[in-house]
């Protein structure tokens, strides 16, 4: 294998493994997409806040999983990641997919958002079931459910 490797003394190489950054319009939607999820890691404080155990996750499916970022005062997160294609969950056996009590998820960020080239985003969940669409990742926040408010 080390053959096969450029040499890394060469200038050539050094040229050659330089960012182009035109590649940001030509690939905007995948540029965006990357911006939004390192900001999301950098500014919510769901995602900033992470401590020692604050974090459990669960498999969902063959090629689906759940991440859950317990945050203090209602900031915990849930990542819905599923790799496959679309999955419904009915009941959700996934205790982790429960929302705090007194709250619903909302979706905060959704890889379905059309600034990606997705199809739009659509709710995960109805009642008792969940729908995940398929190659899709999303990040839902708690919020106050209907009528708990005050």
């Amino acid at each position: 294998m080390q053959v096969r490797l450029p040499d890394p003394a060469d200038s050539e190489t050094f040229v050659s493994s330089k960012l182009d950054l035109s590649e940001r319009q030509h690939h905007a939607e995948i540029y965006a997409l990357h911006h939004d999820l390192l900001r999301l890691r950098r500014i919510d404080p769901g995602f900033r806040s992470q401590r020692p155990g604050g974090m459990d996750g669960a498999v969902l499916g063959p090629e689906s999983f759940v991440l859950c970022f317990f945050g203090a005062h209602s900031d915990d997160r849930l990542l819905v990641v599923n790799l496959g294609s679309d999955l419904h969950l009915a009941p959700a056996p996934e205790p982790l997919l429960a929302p705090p009590e007194g709250m619903d998820w909302t979706i905060l960020w959704s890889s379905e958002d059309p600034r990606y080239g997705g199809d739009g985003v659509i709710p995960l969940e109805d009642e008792d079931n969940w729908h995940l669409p398929g190659h899709t990742a999303t990040v839902l926040r708690p919020h106050t459910r209907q009528g708990q408010e005050g």
